[in-house]
């Protein structure tokens, strides 16, 4: 796999997984008892779980609803319900992270193609610069 699609792929997690955050908070406004934390920490834990349901359910719509973005990008193998149960779930971590992943990927593609020295770290990286 070539840096460019590594590139491709990692670019189009994040922007699901932007959408993904999109919906899981529509729905945490419309239903008060997601949106709002508890006092009582049984009752806080299922409210968490709920969340992380909800998150991995949003990501799995989010790519299903983008079918035909993802299978231009995403490897043959991963195109079929399988597949998109576990770009749901990789997209439902938020999207912080894959920002992240995007900027190493992209910096990797850099090298790669002789744009960047290898000593210099990634723009937007976690590195200090």
């Amino acid at each position: 796999m070539s840096p460019t699609q590594i590139s491709n792929i990692v670019s189009l997690l994040a922007a699901l997984s932007v959408a993904t955050e999109r919906l899981v908070e529509i729905i945490k406004g419309a239903i008060p008892w997601l949106n709002n934390q508890n006092k009582n920490s049984t009752i806080e834990s299922w409210r968490q779980v709920a969340l992380h349901v909800l998150a991995a359910v949003s990501g799995f719509v989010s790519a299903w609803m983008a079918g035909s973005t993802v299978s231009g990008v995403i490897p043959a193998s991963w195109n079929h319900l399988g597949g998109y149960i576990v770009i749901g779930l990789l997209v439902s971590g938020g999207s912080g992270f894959w920002n992240s992943i995007l900027s190493y990927a992209k910096a990797s593609k850099d090298i790669q193609e002789g744009k960047t020295p290898a000593s210099q770290p990634a723009e937007g990286g976690l590195l200090p610069g």
